[in-house]
Protein backbone atom coordinates (compact mmCIF):
# COMPACT_ATOMS: atom_id res chain seq x y z
CA UNK A 1 0.00 0.00 0.00
CA UNK A 2 1.37 3.07 -0.40
CA UNK A 3 0.58 4.29 3.01
CA UNK A 4 3.24 2.21 3.71
CA UNK A 5 5.96 3.12 1.60
CA UNK A 6 6.04 7.10 1.78
CA UNK A 7 9.22 7.94 0.31
CA UNK A 8 8.07 5.09 -3.02
CA UNK A 9 4.93 7.01 -3.32
CA UNK A 10 6.76 10.61 -3.36
CA UNK A 11 9.10 8.99 -6.04
CA UNK A 12 6.07 7.40 -8.24
CA UNK A 13 4.53 10.63 -7.90
CA UNK A 14 7.34 12.69 -9.26
CA UNK A 15 8.66 9.97 -12.12
CA UNK A 16 4.68 9.67 -12.91
CA UNK A 17 4.31 13.38 -13.59
CA UNK A 18 7.83 14.05 -15.11
CA UNK A 19 7.17 11.54 -17.26
CA UNK A 20 4.06 12.24 -18.87
CA UNK A 21 5.36 15.59 -19.50
CA UNK A 22 8.49 13.78 -21.91
CA UNK A 23 5.75 11.43 -23.08
CA UNK A 24 6.77 8.35 -21.07
CA UNK A 25 3.37 6.71 -18.80
CA UNK A 26 4.24 4.21 -15.92
CA UNK A 27 2.53 0.66 -15.39
CA UNK A 28 -0.46 0.97 -14.81
CA UNK A 29 -0.07 -1.94 -12.10
CA UNK A 30 0.94 0.83 -9.10
CA UNK A 31 2.06 -1.69 -6.55
CA UNK A 32 4.26 -3.45 -9.25
CA UNK A 33 5.48 -0.28 -9.73
CA UNK A 34 5.54 0.90 -5.99
CA UNK A 35 8.12 -1.90 -5.91
CA UNK A 36 10.25 -0.86 -8.95
CA UNK A 37 10.33 2.50 -6.80
CA UNK A 38 11.90 0.71 -3.69
CA UNK A 39 13.97 -0.82 -5.47
CA UNK A 40 15.42 2.28 -7.06
CA UNK A 41 15.65 3.90 -3.85
CA UNK A 42 17.32 1.20 -2.43
CA UNK A 43 19.55 1.04 -5.29
CA UNK A 44 20.62 4.64 -4.51
CA UNK A 45 21.51 3.94 -0.65
CA UNK A 46 23.42 1.01 -2.19
CA UNK A 47 24.94 2.64 -4.41
CA UNK A 48 24.71 6.80 -4.86
CA UNK A 49 22.34 5.77 -8.09
CA UNK A 50 19.24 5.01 -9.23
CA UNK A 51 20.80 1.55 -11.22
CA UNK A 52 17.79 -0.18 -12.75
CA UNK A 53 15.86 -2.69 -9.89
CA UNK A 54 15.16 -4.94 -12.72
CA UNK A 55 18.89 -5.61 -13.45
CA UNK A 56 22.13 -6.98 -11.83
CA UNK A 57 24.61 -3.89 -10.80
CA UNK A 58 28.15 -3.66 -10.91
CA UNK A 59 27.83 -0.91 -8.13
CA UNK A 60 30.69 1.05 -10.35
CA UNK A 61 28.55 4.03 -12.24
CA UNK A 62 30.88 3.65 -15.37
CA UNK A 63 29.97 0.22 -16.21
CA UNK A 64 26.40 0.76 -15.07
CA UNK A 65 25.69 3.61 -16.97
CA UNK A 66 22.95 1.68 -19.23
CA UNK A 67 20.99 0.86 -16.40
CA UNK A 68 20.84 4.11 -14.40
CA UNK A 69 17.39 5.04 -14.41
CA UNK A 70 16.04 5.60 -17.56
CA UNK A 71 17.60 2.71 -18.23
CA UNK A 72 18.97 1.74 -22.18
CA UNK A 73 16.35 -1.27 -21.94
CA UNK A 74 13.64 0.96 -20.99
CA UNK A 75 12.23 0.37 -24.99
CA UNK A 76 12.23 -2.98 -25.38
Amino acid sequence: MKEDRPQAWALYQRLKREGEAAGYYLNPDVEFVLDLMDGLLTNEERYGYWACPCRLADGVREKDLDIICPCDYRYP
